[in-house]
């Protein structure tokens, strides 16, 4: 790096682009952050986050890594009508017809609607000294060093004046676009490979309505209500607590399924899920609106942490790194578990910062991309090819959700690993493991070692070697650059 300029420059400015600027201000003199959009004032819906009147969820991860960057902003949220509560206490979740095993299992979660939650990250990022936003801003290209081993800023035109280009230094540029990204066209540009993709076609389509909420009674005192797609029926839908006395109810289809906006039809459309429990409370609730659409094509990955040759100075986060299925809500914890990440590693020092904060933050996307977008695939009706690892743990995942439905400490761990506090080897802890052993002996009457949930019992010591994160090339020394072999 140059560290001429003691800056960083942020593309984007929503969730993930908010927090990892927060974690810069504490290493760089002046952190920009720059986005397409005319940000608004207050908490207002925008066009440069399609999804963001749809349904999300601050998973009990992200509560904790927001309430520690932004230190009271749990609380205020509460204030102005976020719901919390024990995860376990305060949220019904089915993978079926019947829901997790109520109990408490020490973990809170929010329940609020994403304008307010990101308006409010957005002024406490803005009060910090040296943060500059510029809205109404569209970047160009990233600029490099002559021998193209740094990124050494980008390349900037504003929106309402002229068209006019320019290049805006930095000793550090963040790429939190979202799916847009074109850092791979970028990069491959100055002659670096692109990162490798994975690429899962869900065809996902979510319809969104917003209720009048009467009371924490209108669900039997949850403050949300899932229900995911299964094989065989690629229809999920979730109920949310929001601030202004609103329920946001989204309704959602695999593979080409369509839920329909119309009231009726919406309303006939959530019978068609394995547990009817929230077609019940909707039938009760007032409309305040005749909803809206979002489509999602794909989950895609790009495995930065497996390239060679990379140039000093730049970092991906959040969408544009790994975008996952809207329905499960673990995007924004996700992009907060990367800017604790990105924190640690600048703690560390500058030099292969891309590097080492790559590796650290595939471990976050892992356990998601394996169960959770493996879950959308299968409700899809896509055969993925995997390896046998994956396989394995999603089979072992899927007993523990059965297991989960009538034993409270089963639960508990399983939310535990789906709120992204814990990895999912602590599903084999011996407590939870035997749990789980006996729930499947008690379905299928007898056990025969070795087979798979489906005719029988698989040991948890066959699926131990298995978990972890996926192996990638061992890549330990420093970056080379494209053409002229400069070591970064």
């Amino acid at each position: 790096m140059s560290g001429t300029v003691d800056r960083a420059i942020v593309i984007g400015s929503s969730m993930a682009g908010l927090l990892a600027a927060r974690v810069l201000s504490e290493t760089y003199a002046e952190v920009i952050l720059l986005d397409r959009d005319d940000l608004p004032y207050g908490p207002v819906a925008r066009n440069g986050v399609p999804h963001m009147r749809h349904s999300h969820a601050l998973l009990a991860r992200g509560s904790e890594v927001v309430e520690e960057l932004f230190p009271g902003l749990c609380e205020y949220l509460v204030s102005q009508g976020a719901a919390t509560g024990d995860v376990q206490e305060t949220v019904r979740m089915y993978a079926g017809p019947r829901p997790t095993a109520p109990g408490r299992n020490g973990l809170r979660a929010y329940a609020v609607s994403r304008p307010l939650l990101e308006w409010t990250i957005r002024e406490r990022v803005a009060a910090i000294p040296g943060v500059t936003f510029y809205d109404r801003t569209a970047v160009l290209d990233l600029a490099f060093s002559a021998d193209l081993s740094h990124v050494t800023g980008v390349v900037l035109t504003g929106l309402d004046g002229p068209n006019r280009s320019r290049t805006l230094e930095a000793d550090l540029v963040v790429d939190a676009s979202g799916r847009t990204s074109r850092t791979p066209e970028w990069l491959e540009r100055r002659g670096y490979p692109p990162p490798r993709e994975e690429r899962i076609r869900v065809d996902y389509t979510s319809v969104t309505r917003r209720f009048r909420r009467r009371s924490l009674d209108d669900t039997g005192g949850a403050a949300a209500i899932t229900h995911g797609a299964l094989p065989g029926t690629p229809r999920g839908g979730i109920i949310l607590y929001q601030e202004n006395d609103i329920w946001i109810v989204t309704l959602s289809g695999y593979a080409g399924v369509r839920p329909p906006t119309e009231l009726a039809e919406f309303r006939a459309y959530a019978r068609t899920l394995c547990a009817p429990v929230i077609a019940d409370v909707i039938d009760q609730l007032e409309p305040l609106d005749d909803g809206i659409i979002y489509r999602f094509p794909a989950d895609v990955r790009h495995r930065y942490e497996w390239m060679e040759l990379f140039p000093d100075g730049l970092i991906v986060t959040g969408d544009a790194l790994c975008a996952f299925d809207p329905s499960f809500g673990q995007g924004m914890s996700v992009a907060a578990a990367e800017a604790m990440e990105l924190r640690h590693e600048l703690r560390l020092g500058r030099q292969h910062l891309a590097r080492r904060f790559f590796a650290a933050a595939a471990r976050h996307v892992d356990t998601p991309w394996t169960v959770v977008v493996g879950a959308g695939a299968a409700a899809a009706g896509i055969a993925l090819e995997e390896p046998a690892r994956a396989r394995l743990i999603k089979r072992y995942v899927a007993a523990v959700r059965q297991a989960a439905a009538d034993d409270p400490v089963v639960a508990g761990a399983f939310l535990r690993v789906a709120h992204l506090v814990d990895r999912p080897e602590r599903l084999l802890a011996p407590r939870v493991a035997a749990r789980v052993a006996a729930a499947s002996l008690a379905r299928r009457k007898a056990a025969t070692s070795g087979v798979g949930f489906g005719h029988g019992v698989l040991h948890p010591r066959l699926i131990w070697p298995a978990i972890g994160p996926a192996p990638a090339p061992d890549h330990r020394g420093p970056v080379s650059s494209p053409r002229t072999g400069h070591l970064s």
